[in-house]
């Protein structure tokens, strides 16, 4: 993060398609983000496509995760900034109901439930996909048993999918990092989401367990249809599987286009290694 005005940078580096931002499933428009003198996000605009997989890479500060949060709700873009999703400004929704519209997050730092087995850390997602009223929820009879029987269906058929069995009942705590994170991923997926934000999925893993997290996502993108915006460091995945890549620096957009064109960049090389 930048205490300083970024230097705008070269508009051709601004490559690849420009979605509008309202046209987009979900995107951005001159969102920014300041925390006393830091500016975090500095003026970004963008829009993701449906069913594109885009990376959002930069180097530590440059904003990624800050962007993230204001596309989720967790954070409010400064004034004039807006964020919209499937065509509506969603920039004053919090996090919850852009959740129920379908706007899915995984986090770095594993937000999970520790006492709690996997099958009761995505249970408990469930709720906000599908509220019974209260009086189901106190008494458990009619059609709030048939939403929690509905619901541990879909549980069960996401274990599957992410081929957790043998850990249904392990308690969190107990879990190794890699089988952590696909907790994780279960959870958002238990949202039944349109959009997946992924901050760092793959942060900490061995080879094999991210080669495994990039098969339940590659199924899940081309198959499920679903959009997924990912940030991660490692630039070797991300020219594998993404549709598009978006480069922060500062806080600022610096590049934005196809992986391999995008990686080949100067002026993206230079921020990554240092060398002009």
């Amino acid at each position: 993060m930048s205490t300083q005005k970024r230097q705008e940078p070269d508009p051709s580096l601004r490559g690849g398609p420009h979605v509008d931002p309202e046209e987009a499933i979900l995107g951005c428009r001159g969102v920014s983000k300041t925390f006393g003198a830091v500016t975090a996000v500095d003026d970004v605009t963008l829009g993701i496509e449906k069913g594109e997989w885009i990376s959002i890479v930069g180097p530590n500060g440059a904003g990624k995760t800050t962007l993230l949060n204001m596309m989720n709700g967790f954070y409010t873009p400064d004034a004039g900034g807006q964020i919209f999703f499937k065509g509506e400004d969603v920039t004053g929704l919090p996090e919850h109901k852009r959740a129920r519209r379908g706007l899915g997050r995984t986090f770095q730092g594993l937000e999970l439930f520790e006492s709690e087995d996997v099958i009761e850390n995505i249970m408990t997602v469930r709720a906000v996909h599908e509220r019974p009223n209260l009086l189901e929820a106190l008494l458990f009879y009619g059609s709030g048993r048939k939403t929690e029987a509905r619901n541990m269906r879909r549980v069960e058929e996401i274990i599957d999918y992410l081929e957790l069995w043998e850990y249904r009942h392990a308690k969190i705590s107990a879990l190794p990092l890699g089988i952590r994170r696909r907790v994780d991923l279960a959870r958002s997926l238990a949202l039944e989401p349109d959009v997946l934000l992924l901050d760092e999925a793959m942060s900490g893993l061995t080879f094999d367990e991210k080669y495994d997290m990039v098969r339940f996502l590659t199924d899940l993108h081309e198959q499920e249809n679903l959009t997924l915006v990912m940030i991660e460091h490692d630039l070797e995945v991300v020219t594998d599987v993404s549709d598009r890549m978006i480069v922060l620096q500062e806080g600022g957009l610096l590049a934005r286009g196809p992986p391999e064109q995008v990686a080949a960049d100067p002026e993206v090389i230079s921020v990554y290694t240092g060398v002009d």
